[in-house]
């Protein structure tokens, strides 16, 4: 008998929009594909994710996850955990764009349009030359072009909304002496 693959029930196809539910309780919002609810979200904040007891997620199928963080290097990425706490997925950042990583996938993101202020409002998911899914950041919606893992959605959707804190950390200008 083969083994089930249970990376396989945690994908997405299609067109999904994260839907707001209450403002005060679990669930926050539901992440929702044609009607079916996916998954169900807690309250997403920055500080929650990337500094407190993280964001947390119950998928259709009674899976929990929590969208949290880790310290590496100096820099703060975050990261899904399951249960038992093991990674679902992890995202960081790379040369002015995203890499989001899982078990048996990974992924560029970065943004579709170039903004005038702020962040851009489209956003896309690749695999090398192949475009994967579309993100838009208001409203906070996907749209995937080929199945995408949930972890990798999840968290392409704290990219869009906060970033990275070291993306925003001050940096000291080089100063240098002129050479007479």
């Amino acid at each position: 008998m083969k083994p089930l693959d249970v990376s396989a029930t945690h994908m997405l196809f299609g067109t999904a929009e994260l839907r707001r539910m209450s403002p005060w309780g679990f669930p926050s919002s539901a992440l929702v594909v044609g009607g079916t609810t996916v998954a169900l979200l807690g309250r997403m904040g920055y500080f929650r994710i990337y500094f407190g007891r993280g964001q947390r997620v119950e998928l259709a199928d009674g899976t929990n996850w929590t969208v949290t963080s880790i310290s590496s290097g100096g820099t703060i990425q975050p990261m899904i955990v399951d249960e038992a706490g093991r990674r679902v997925a992890t995202a960081g950042l790379n040369h002015g764009t995203y890499g989001i990583n899982g078990r048996d996938y990974a992924c560029v993101f970065h943004p579709g349009e170039a903004p005038r202020f702020g962040r851009a409002n489209h956003w896309m998911l690749t695999d090398g030359d192949q475009v994967l899914a579309t993100v838009i950041r208001s409203p906070l919606s996907i749209e995937a072009h080929r199945p995408i893992h949930l972890g990798a959605v999840l968290l392409s959707f704290v990219l869009v909304r906060f970033g990275l804190p070291e993306e925003s950390s001050p940096r000291v200008p080089s100063f240098r002496w002129a050479a007479r």
